[in-house]
């Protein structure tokens, strides 16, 4: 197979949570791994990583990641809906989902092809994942907004999208 027809799927989660107060806030965390050289080492980004087993279910994966990233235990994938397993060979099996948004690297870096869901954690204190990540915190919605809008490169590109997505579908109510 040619580089050229490859790709490495991956899956993430965009983790939101309401206050007592009603703001609403995301788990944002810096990309830093200090044994690789990268354009992007130093960017936000949600939690998010590659399907690296044979066959890994994509919701196996973003719990795994989420927790591998974090420190934190996925509760739920809000507006959730996959089908049942389906084997009508017997032998093979294959099911349905809907993920919030799909992402595609369509120039330079990886060839990532992805994921993105929207997610809730169970309470508890993040904690980054030493030599990927760091600086694991809640920014609230309005910080994150005026970030992704006025300058989009402090943002790995790849889940630039899926922010677009995002606040599209859900835009901030004004006060």
């Amino acid at each position: 197979m040619s580089q050229e027809a490859w790709c490495v799927p991956y899956v993430g989660g965009i983790i939101e949570r309401i206050n007592d107060d009603g703001t609403k806030q995301f788990l944002i965390q810096t990309r830093y791994n200090p044994s690789f050289t990268s354009i992007y080492n130093g960017t936000f980004e949600f939690a998010a990583g590659a399907l690296d087993k044979a066959y890994e279910n994509v919701y196996t994966a973003l719990a795994r990641e989420i927790q591998e990233e974090t420190g934190l235990t996925l509760k739920a994938i809000l507006g959730d809906s996959q089908t049942q397993p389906i084997s009508p060979q017997g032998i093979d099996k294959a099911f349905g989902f809907r993920p919030f948004c799909c992402t595609q690297q369509i120039k330079d870096g990886r060839p990532w092809v992805g994921f993105v869901f929207r997610c809730e954690v169970e309470p508890g204190e993040p904690r980054g994942q030493e030599g990927e990540s760091k600086d694991v915190h809640w920014m609230d919605e309005a910080d994150l907004y005026r970030i992704v809008t006025s300058t989009p490169d402090k943002f790995f590109t790849l889940e630039l999208p899926a922010w677009q997505y995002y606040f599209e579908e859900f835009p901030i109510k004004s006060n």
